[in-house]
């Protein structure tokens, strides 16, 4: 009984005629600058404050440790990094 309820409930949706709305998703191509993945440990004190300072400022911790790599090379050389 069950399979039978099962199979009219397929056949029922094979002969719907419904649109089937078909949605194509795109990328969206960012240039981004040249990067390269880094990796090094942190104290975990310093990982937090760092998560907190992105929170607060609605960053992304990525931005804040490199925000705080601009500053640093600039007070030590005047740097043009950008």
């Amino acid at each position: 009984m069950e399979k039978d309820k099962m199979s009219d409930l397929i056949n029922q949706a094979k002969a719907s005629s419904q649109v089937k709305t078909i949605q194509k998703v795109m990328p969206i191509k960012v240039k981004q600058e040249d990067e390269i993945q880094f990796s090094f440990y942190l104290p975990k004190k310093l990982l937090r404050e760092v998560k907190l300072r992105a929170l607060e400022e609605d960053l992304k911790i990525k931005e804040v440790i490199n925000d705080a790599l601009h500053l640093y090379l600039k007070s030590k050389s005047n740097s043009s990094i950008d």
